[in-house]
């Protein structure tokens, strides 16, 4: 039949499981899965032992001293005392320890230089050895450098 279109037709499947078993299978699911979740707890309730907190107590009330304000004044005396001393900051004698207001009054005359670099930066490095020289050459004292004058000036006579 040429005309005729060949169509799959839909025939529902006969019910052949029964919705006891499925209901019953599902229940002994439930009961199963109930049964290892309660053997579990009792599993881990049986081995952590538990902790019982200690009762809450209340902090004792602050005890204000009658000499606060004696060592607030201390304190703040020797505060001040190391701002306006003068002195050296280290045992090497290298850096000085000047009064706040010094610094402060020195760091105003030098204006927009005041954050100039102290000293002015070292040369890289030009080779392997630089650094294993250099360090050698800190533990020595440094020796007096006299630039040499490369031509002593001269009289000329006079024409």
């Amino acid at each position: 039949m040429p005309g005729e279109e060949h169509h799959l037709r839909y025939i529902p499947e006969p019910p052949s499981v029964s919705k006891a078993l499925i209901g019953w299978s599902a229940l002994t699911a439930l009961l199963l899965l109930g049964i290892s979740i309660g053997g579990l707890y009792g599993i881990y309730r049986s081995s952590v032992p538990t902790a019982h907190l200690p009762a809450p107590q209340e902090f004792p009330q602050p005890r204000v001293g009658a000499r606060e304000n004696q060592q607030l004044r201390r304190i703040l005396d020797a505060q001040n005392k190391r701002l306006e001393a003068w002195g050296w900051f280290d045992a090497q004698h290298t850096m000085m320890q000047i009064p706040i207001e010094r610094a402060m009054q020195s760091l105003v005359q030098k204006g927009n230089a005041a954050y100039a670099p102290l000293l002015p930066p070292e040369p890289a490095l030009s080779s392997p050895t630089a650094a294993a020289d250099r360090a050698t050459m800190q533990d020595k004292k440094p020796q007096e450098v006299v630039p040499a004058v490369p031509n002593p000036p001269t009289a000329e006579p006079q024409k």
